[in-house]
């Protein structure tokens, strides 16, 4: 076996040649994810061409939206050299990862909706009269959210308190 430092990369260069900055090599390292690499008699890491590759491996797995813990499933699938398993285990953690997109773009869609009908509600009150908005009224129309969204029943304060309250800052301050 060949073990010149001639063919061995500085951590530096390994950052440079993966696109992966040397304190998330330090961390990948941290976490078992890569081997301690050999060194110098001064100290300094000296990488490889596997440790490149799984280096690489790691980033495009990462690129797919697999967490780190799933990546070390997935590196010990490797390790053990038979593709099958490996590719059966990126295929599930494929569909998981689709599965999770169609639910966050169903509330994203939601979320948009609800942004828009808000927005409708903002645009067509701008003509109304001025609300108590600089007292924090929870009457207060300018922001399109009713106040049964944030009160929960377990909420010490009702509406009316809460307008009560409001009222009374509100007159202390004209004062």
């Amino acid at each position: 076996m060949h073990n010149s430092h001639q063919d061995r990369l500085h951590i530096g260069d390994m950052a440079e040649q993966t696109g992966v900055s040397t304190d998330t090599i330090r961390y990948y390292e941290q976490l078992g994810l890569l081997s301690a690499p050999a060194r110098t008699k001064s100290g300094y890491r000296l990488y490889g061409e596997t440790e490149v590759g799984r280096l690489l491996f790691i980033r495009r797995a990462k690129l797919l939206g697999i967490s780190l813990e799933e990546i070390r499933g997935l590196l010990g699938l490797a390790e053990e050299g038979a593709c099958s398993p490996l590719r059966h285990q990126v295929a599930e953690l494929l569909c998981q990862k689709i599965a999770e997109c169609k639910a966050r773009l169903a509330e994203l869609a939601a979320f948009k909706a609800s942004l828009e009908e808000c927005y409708q509600q903002v645009r067509q009150q701008q003509a109304e009269a001025a609300c108590t908005c600089s007292a924090f009224s929870t009457t207060c129309s300018c922001l399109p959210v009713p106040l049964e969204e944030i009160v929960t029943p377990n909420t010490q304060i009702s509406s009316r308190t809460l307008n009560e309250r409001n009222n009374n800052e509100h007159q202390n301050y004209q004062r």
